[in-house]
């Protein structure tokens, strides 16, 4: 007979999940529409020429996004431009849920948030709010029918053009 003390261990070690998929974000198609543009404190801003170039870049009514495919799945992306975000398209199934974070790259200096097509919260949408260096959003479907839901993931300073990061999808 085993001791106790030597079959719990045992019972602690657990087996690595396999890995996701990756995709390049260059391979996504871009999704038919994106995200109004979300009404949120602009923490990367600068009052120098710069802060107000990104300030202009963010005009926009809307951002544009790449639609993301089934399945969990990991992207390998980088700030496209000087507006410091980029918007992914997520059909998310009745009852589903998804979970997107940033997984590598300057962690701390990114904030993921989730949106509806009009670029505002809705019922189950949960945002990381408190910076705790681990940019995520995720999303709980409450209805029974196929919701689009937006994750943009957003840069905290205006120098980042270019910066690559990798985000992670995970589907519940």
């Amino acid at each position: 007979m085993i001791p106790w003390f030597l079959a719990v261990p045992v019972l602690l070690v657990q087996t690595p999940a396999a890995p996701l998929p990756e995709v390049e974000a260059k391979d996504l198609p871009r999704a038919p529409r994106g995200p109004m543009t979300p009404q949120v404190p602009d923490t990367g801003a600068e009052s120098g020429i710069t802060g107000q170039a990104r300030r202009g870049a963010r005009m926009g009514p809307s951002i544009p996004a790449l639609q993301l495919p089934a399945g969990s799945v990991r992207v390998k992306d980088k700030v496209p431009d000087m507006s410091g975000w980029r918007a992914y398209a997520i059909e998310v199934p009745g009852g589903g849920a998804v979970k997107v974070q940033v997984v590598e790259g300057r962690k701390a200096w990114f904030r993921v948030l989730g949106v509806n097509a009009w670029g505002r919260e809705e019922e189950g949408l949960l945002q990381n709010r408190i910076p705790t260096g681990e940019p995520q959003a995720t999303y709980q479907n409450p209805t029974a029918e196929v919701r689009t839901i937006y994750f943009i993931v957003d840069t905290l300073d205006v120098n980042m053009v270019g910066d690559p990061f990798t985000v992670e999808v995970t589907r519940g």
